[in-house]
């Protein structure tokens, strides 16, 4: 008799186990809310059907010599990618020696203007900038530290109105560059 009280007993214990086994509960220690998923972004307004004219102007003047005036126009649609790149191979002579190479000179400019749609008369131009100009005095010479200036910017300007975005020193010389953008909205 005792072993029919015992594999009872057994029997009851494992029905037991398997039954709370099956009973889920959250562990004492997890008092984290649920995560929740980020809110969707709002799609970006379609672009207006409006072109837009872009013009950059480049003053590059060493001590007070007359400066030099480069200006890059170009037209994109709203909301749309234009870049323009120009370059040339310049005659470089090496101080001391009769030997010439070549070096590039270069303006590139990358632009995506965006008209401000709670603001009509003002654009968001998001603007990239690389200029590797001649040297200073218009010698092609080698010399120490060639000047260039590398920029990205995002601005946001008034329609038809220029503005001065930047003014930098040649870290090798009195030379300085001053960029300056104007943004019309043409209807």
């Amino acid at each position: 008799m005792s072993k029919k009280l015992i594999v009872a007993l057994v029997a009851v214990a494992l029905g037991a186990t398997a039954t709370s086994a099956q009973t889920t509960t959250k562990p004492q220690g997890d008092t984290k809310p649920a995560e929740q998923a980020p809110a969707p972004r709002a799609p970006e307004p379609p672009a207006l059907p409006v072109n837009i004219r872009i013009e950059v102007s480049i003053t590059d003047q060493t001590g007070n010599g007359t400066p030099a005036r480069k200006v890059v126009s170009m037209i994109a649609g709203d909301r749309q990618n234009t870049n323009i790149r120009s370059s040339a191979s310049v005659p470089v002579k090496s101080p001391g020696s009769t030997m010439i190479n070549y070096r590039n000179v270069t303006i590139n400019v990358d632009a995506r203007p965006t008209i401000v749609q709670k603001e009509p008369n003002k654009v968001l131009i998001t603007l990239g900038l690389e200029y590797l100009p001649r040297s200073a005095g218009g010698q092609e010479e080698m010399e120490a530290g060639m000047a260039s200036l590398s920029e990205r910017l995002g601005l946001i300007l008034e329609s038809g109105k220029p503005m001065m975005i930047s003014q930098a020193a040649d870290p090798t010389s009195d030379r300085k560059i001053t960029v300056e953008v104007t943004a019309t909205i043409l209807k």
